[in-house]
């Protein structure tokens, strides 16, 4: 009887301590197990999702923009150096073609008269070079396209008027030239219709200019006294060859 006595306990006690877990679980609130339940999780609304796209776009395009904009500068530096060495190498093949060198009477002509330089090749390529130096070379540009319009054919003649005017003559023109405001304004009044003398005055005021000017400095520049020398030279030679052949 005892024994049963005591089995009864152990075997309560037993069913007792199993279940007072679940009693402490159902004990428990609703509150409470959602608390000690819920993992901290991380996401990214649709909003940050959006401005982080359109973030992305936009550094996109910007970067995008700058490597643009850089090869568009080494484009035109590219295209402006070509068109300097261009330039520069049709420059020297002129003034080393052989039918062109001046005699020396030529280049000591070119001394005494602005036109006679202007009006041969090779000094008019000399003075060119000379010029490109000094940042100037619009000026003999203008007087050269002044020249080049009064030799063009009616049909022709408005169209390049209209040339020379958008190249030279108007206000901050990509190579303007320096002009009183009268030769100006009478230049422009016969752009509609050119006569041949329409670009005459404004010719005349430009070569007036570069022969007070950069004239004077091309004559005791060194293009034009090794060019004086080298002309001047296989005379004196020949003389002095000549004298000592004499002598002996």
């Amino acid at each position: 009887m005892s024994y049963l006595l005591r089995f009864n306990r152990t075997r309560s006690a037993t069913t007792i301590n199993q279940l007072k877990p679940l009693k402490t679980i159902r004990s428990r609130s609703p509150d409470d197990v959602l608390h000690r339940e819920k993992e901290p999780t991380s996401y990214v609304s649709e909003d940050d999702d959006s401005n982080s796209r359109v973030s992305a776009t936009s550094n996109s395009s910007d970067m995008s923009k700058k490597k643009k904009s850089k090869a568009a500068l080494i484009a035109k530096d590219f295209k402006s150096r070509a068109a300097n060495l261009i330039r520069r190498r049709t420059t020297e093949a002129t003034l080393s073609e052989k039918s062109l060198i001046p005699s020396r009477e030529d280049v000591q002509s070119w001394e005494q008269s602005f036109d006679a330089l202007l009006r041969h090749r090779y000094g008019q390529a000399l003075f060119r070079a000379f010029l490109r130096t000094e940042f100037s070379e619009e000026n003999l540009e203008f007087w050269l396209a002044c020249d080049d319009f009064r030799s063009c054919k009616e049909p022709k003649r408005s169209t390049k008027a209209k040339k020379v005017y958008m190249d030279f003559i108007a206000i901050g023109a990509p190579k303007q030239v320096n002009l009183d405001t009268e030769t100006r304004m009478s230049t422009i009044a016969n752009i509609d219709n050119p006569p041949m003398d329409t670009f005459d005055r404004a010719q005349r005021r430009i070569q007036g200019l570069m022969e007070k000017d950069s004239y004077q400095r091309f004559l005791k520049s060194e293009l034009y006294i090794n060019l004086l020398r080298r002309t001047t030279y296989p005379i004196q030679r020949r003389t002095t060859t000549e004298l000592t052949s004499k002598s002996s």
